[in-house]
């Protein structure tokens, strides 16, 4: 589906706001980095891949994980906001299929991740995940980067990184951090999740992490399991819960699908409660 989503993001969501928000952090950031991430939504169905590119934002003291869509989206509105123009351009982006962002604060060693059910946000934030890598000798180039292997365990599955002591960043894509330099490449042995790099730009840029489309409502990580539980078995309890009122075949649909999505999209990044 192409950009009529973001038209409706434009014109609707962003001229209302949600109740309850969190602080924001903002700074010139150092790096831009592009990874392609790859998931298989069906365990034993390999033709179930899909792919998103996402975009890590690196600044001293924080990182900001997003897709690359939802990231666009977000800068034309900034750009509306400010000039009250509809953007020339809305027909070359695609609606984001990947809605979670992931904050990690560096000075206080904290992570919020963020995820959208029904028409709003919710967060919750804990510490940084704590990854045991082993590290390897073996070498590889990859974008003309000269990458060294690491492997880990993380949420039921065993992965095997690269990461560029060039760039002595311990950090990565999703909550994948703690090596010494900036993750490349990691996959699980299964090949069934991978988050590959396709650039990565220096810059001084100005970024701040707040959303000028949507708020987060703050939450524990017990209440956003439960919100999130909640929200995939039964979709309809979610989405009247931002003023706008949606039909009743719209949510009895929207029921009916998530029931079909539970029994094939069986193969979660994360298969365990290790995020704890």
């Amino acid at each position: 589906m192409k950009i009529k989503f973001s038209i409706i993001v434009l014109l609707c969501l962003f001229t209302s706001s949600l109740l309850f928000s969190q602080s924001n952090l903002k700074d010139s950031l150092r790096h831009e980095v592009i990874y392609k991430y790859s998931y298989q939504e069906n365990d034993k169905d390999t033709t179930s891949l899909k792919t998103e590119d996402m975009i890590l934002k690196i600044s001293k003291d924080f990182s900001y994980y997003v897709s690359l869509n939802s990231m666009r989206i977000r800068e034309m509105s900034e750009a509306f906001e400010k000039t009250k123009k509809m953007p020339t351009n809305l027909n070359s982006i695609s609606r984001a299929k990947i809605h979670h962002t992931i904050l990690k604060n560096y000075v206080k060693n904290e992570m919020t991740f963020s995820n959208m059910f029904g028409m709003n946000y919710f967060s919750y934030s804990k510490k940084i995940d704590s990854f045991k890598w082993v590290l390897n000798d073996e070498k590889k180039d990859i974008i003309g980067y000269s990458c060294q292997k690491a492997t880990t365990s993380f949420a039921g599955r065993d992965y095997t990184a690269w990461y560029a002591v060039d760039i002595p960043i311990s950090d990565g894509p999703y909550k994948f951090n703690g090596l010494p330099g900036l993750i490349f490449l990691i996959y699980d042995t299964k090949k069934q999740y991978s988050f590959e790099i396709i650039s990565i730009k220096n810059t001084n840029a100005f970024f701040d992490t707040k959303d000028p489309i949507y708020s987060n409502i703050v939450t524990s990580y017990d209440e956003y399991k439960t919100i999130e539980n909640k929200f995939i078995k039964k979709p309809s309890s979610m989405m009247n819960t931002s003023g706008i009122q949606l039909p009743k075949e719209l949510l009895d649909k929207a029921d009916r699908r998530a029931k079909e999505k539970l029994k094939y999209e069986n193969n979660p990044l994360e298969l365990n409660e290790d995020d704890k």
